[in-house]
Formats: structure tokens, C-alpha cells, sequence
């Protein structure tokens, strides 16, 4: 440093005068804000520099975390660059991202067994079987009776015996093992642990035996990976050419770039459509204001859906949901239990949830002489040049006259035959009756002979 320099005490610098050594390295330590060094597995945000004092080069990395992360030296001198052993045409940011976060392996936990496993124990035939499958590979594990076993000897045998497993490949297929699965003891839980081999998502194991070992009911296990989103700027065709879009502060999409280059080094990215971004609080941050949906319009002119989402109540938290408030605008399911027809000849359905339907409407048909009509039956007649042209209307409009339902038009009975049919049923009636009085006088008399 430069003398009369002044400490730094955010950085951890102080005044004394430091050389370095002959790969250019400071050998002294920077301490921001006076604080401990941290173990180098908890240094898991920023950049990385360190030297290959063989080959001579520097190597920047970022920080553990954060997938797509990407690297740029720029703004640097040329003794700068020639330090680090760059040339000005070489100065690039990094088009491709290196994962920062490690996939995880399946793990299966046990239950708590039933076996005091703290001294030796008995291992028999009725708990040295055990069903397992990792990664697609399905076996049975025996484990050698014995009556002397320790927990460190049952689980390296139990885990020898798992490694051990393997597959043909079936037919055409390649024969797979087992590798790398890891049989370990949680002494705070008391339950044993599996941990395959593989991480990522394809990872799996199932394990199943004696709940002696309280593997009766364990839960299977799948790993976990990350995935990285490279966000690229949207464009769309604007008036024939290409065109950069954006969102601005009412949400609208505009093509007007001012403002989009004087965002924060650091800023919250929302990748996809219809995903809700929460804090660590569980309060909703993403979107901040509701969502208006398409509008839809209903087929024959019946009106549009406008339906929009509000959802500044959403939350998110670990435990259970529950219903705050439900509303119905619908009916329940119906069903049909009459049709009526009303004077103006409107046909409705009435169903068992008590909602109404209108069907149809039924037309009447007037003449301008209906005394011009042909006649072709009792109640049938046929348009003819002296009745004119049929006339269209409904029910109680001019010229019209009102339906009645459930009634027989006077019109179409013929009274003399009805009067006739009438006298002929009653002197059947009374024939009958006749007849009925004659048995009843016959059975009396036969009675009274034979007494």
C-alpha cells in the first residue's frame, strides 16, 4: 500500500506494507470486517480466484450455488489481462452455464426397531430376508444366520449383500449392478438409512424385511436434481420486423425499451405463466396484482366469460391447507319430473333441483277464410285456394287465439256418437246387473232344496 494509506475496515486491509511472493500471490489473509474465516464448504456464495502454480494460469469460478451462472472479465487493463494471461480478443462472457447445485441420491428411511441393536444380536430365519430394488434392479438379500451379530457386522453384510445384486438385462439388454449403496445407523432416530450409489432423479431405492429391523412399511426413496432456465429476451413480429418486447409497470407488452437497461445487478426473474413465486414468509410476491383471463364468448350471442383471478390471498406454507371460503353459483344435478305448456304455448321442464328450463314454443297457424279449408277427416283439413294462405303467430297475440293444456278441443267430438256409446255401455251395465240378480236367485233356490 501506499504510505499514509487508510485502513480498510470493510475489507479487512490494514497499512503494512506486504510483498508478494514469486507467483504473485499476497500471502497475508483479508478478513472482511474483522470476522473468522469460514470453513470452505460454507463459502458457498461469490466469486472463487485461485492459481495453477504449474501450469501458470488463474482460474474465477462462482459461487457453489446458483445454476446458470456465467463469468465476464471486462473493463481490465492490458498489464491486467496480462496477468491473467488473457488477450483482449479473449475477454467473453460465457455463453454456458455450470451447475452450481449437486443432484442428491435416493435415501430410504427405516422405522424404529424392535431389536435391542446396542449389544449383539440373533439374526434367523425369520428376519435375514430382505426385498430390495435400486434403480430398477429387484433382489433378495439373505443374510447368513448367525447368533453373534454386532450392528457394524449386520450392516456392512446387509450392505455387501445389496452391492452384490444385479440384472441380466433381459432379452437384448445389458447385463446392470448395484454399486455404491450405502447402509448406515441414525443413532438420534434409531433407524437404519439407504443411500444409493447414483444421485439425480432416476435414482431409487425400495427396501422391505422384518420389522424386527422396522423395515416392515419403509417409504420409497428418490433422488433429486436441479434444473437451469437460460431466460432469453422475447421478440415478436412488429409491423413485418422483428421486434424485442417487454412488460412494463401496468403489465402491458410494449416494444418501448426505455427503462429495461437500468434494472438492479439483482432482481427477482418469474419464467413461466400461471407460476406463483412466495418469500421466505410464504407471502405471495409473484404476480403482485390479480390476472384478468381471456374473455370467451358464448356461442349464439349469449353473452361472454370474463372470469379474474385475484390472488393476493394465496399463501404458501409447509403444513396442511385449508378451505377459508367457498361459494356455489350453479345448481346441484336434476332430474326431469314434468313438462307443462302454458297459454302462450311456451313448453317448459321442470326438474328435481327446482330450476326450470323452456324448451319450445308452440305455433299457431290461422286462414283468411277458414271456412275455405278441406276437410279430410274429423279433425284433419287441408289448406285449399278458398282458404288462403297459411298464417303463422303464437298463442295470445292478434289474431290468435290461447292454448289450454290437458283439454279436448269441442270441435273434435261428434256428440251423437258419444251419445250413443254412452247408451250402449249403460245397456250392458244393466244386462250385466240382470244377469247377476238371475245367479243370485238360482243359488238361493238350490240352497234351500238341499235343506
Amino acid at each position: 500500500m501506499k504510505s499514509g494509506a487508510v485502513k480498510n475496515e470493510v475489507m479487512g486491509l490494514t497499512t503494512t506494507a506486504v510483498t508478494v511472493d514469486d507467483t504473485g500471490h499476497y500471502p497475508g489473509k483479508v478478513i472482511p470486517n474483522g470476522s473468522v474465516l469460514r470453513a470452505s464448504t460454507e463459502q458457498r456464495f461469490g466469486m472463487k480466484v485461485t492459481f495453477d502454480s504449474v501450469n501458470k494460469i488463474f482460474k474465477v469460478e462462482s459461487g457453489k450455488t446458483g445454476d446458470g451462472s456465467s463469468i465476464a472479465i471486462t473493463n481490465v487493463s492490458a498489464a491486467g489481462l496480462a496477468l491473467f494471461g488473457l488477450s483482449a480478443a479473449t475477454v467473453n462472457k460465457s455463453d454456458l452455464a455450470t451447475r452450481g447445485i449437486a443432484s442428491e441420491p435416493a435415501i430410504a428411511y427405516g422405522a424404529t426397531p424392535t431389536i435391542n441393536l446396542s449389544n449383539n444380536f440373533a439374526v434367523d430365519a425369520t428376519n435375514n430376508k430382505f426385498v430390495v430394488t435400486v434403480d430398477g434392479i429387484k433382489g433378495t438379500v439373505e443374510l447368513p444366520i448367525d447368533s453373534n451379530y454386532s450392528l457394524s457386522t449386520f450392516m456392512a453384510k446387509l450392505e455387501k449383500g445389496i452391492n452384490a445384486m444385479g440384472s441380466n438385462g433381459g432379452v437384448g439388454g445389458a447385463p446392470t449392478t448395484v454399486n455404491g449403496v450405502k447402509v448406515s445407523y441414525d443413532a438420534v432416530k434409531n433407524r437404519f438409512v439407504f443411500t444409493t450409489g447414483t444421485t439425480g432423479a432416476d435414482s431409487f431405492i425400495k427396501i422391505s424385511g422384518s420389522s424386527n429391523w422396522g423395515l416392515e412399511t419403509v417409504e420409497a426413496g428418490r433422488g433429486t436434481t436441479s434444473t437451469w432456465i437460460k431466460p432469453t429476451q422475447h421478440s415478436d413480429y412488429v409491423g413485418g420486423a422483428i421486434q424485442p418486447k417487454y412488460i412494463d409497470g401496468a403489465g402491458n407488452e410494449t416494444t418501448n425499451g426505455d427503462g429495461f437497461t437500468t434494472l438492479p445487478a439483482w432482481s427477482p426473474i418469474y419464467l413461466d405463466k400461471g407460476e406463483l413465486t412466495f418469500d421466505t414468509g410464504g407471502n405471495l410476491v409473484s404476480p403482485v396484482e390479480g390476472t384478468q383471463l381471456e374473455t370467451v364468448y358464448l356461442e349464439g350471442g349469449k353473452g361472454a366469460l370474463t372470469i379474474n383471478i385475484d390472488y393476493s390471498a394465496s399463501t404458501q406454507f409447509s403444513s396442511a391447507f385449508a378451505v377459508l371460503s367457498q361459494s356455489q353459483d350453479g345448481a346441484p344435478e336434476g332430474d326431469l319430473v314434468g313438462v307443462t305448456i302454458a297459454n302462450d304455448g311456451l313448453v317448459s321442464a321442470s326438474f328435481s333441483n327446482g330450476t326450470q328450463k323452456s324448451l319450445a314454443k308452440i305455433l299457431l297457424v290461422n286462414f283468411s277464410s277458414p271456412a275455405g279449408l278441406r276437410q279430410i277427416g274429423d279433425s284433419s283439413f287441408l289448406a285449399s285456394a278458398a282458404s288462403g294462405d297459411p298464417i303463422l303467430g303464437t298463442a295470445g297475440s292478434a289474431g290468435f287465439g290461447t292454448l289450454r293444456a290437458g283439454a279436448t278441443e269441442r270441435a273434435n267430438v261428434d256428440l251423437t256418437q258419444e251419445l250413443v256409446d254412452l247408451i250402449t255401455a249403460q245397456r250392458n251395465f244393466q244386462a250385466n246387473a240382470k244377469a247377476i240378480e238371475t245367479s243370485s236367485t238360482m243359488t238361493s233356490a238350490i240352497i234351500n232344496l238341499r235343506s
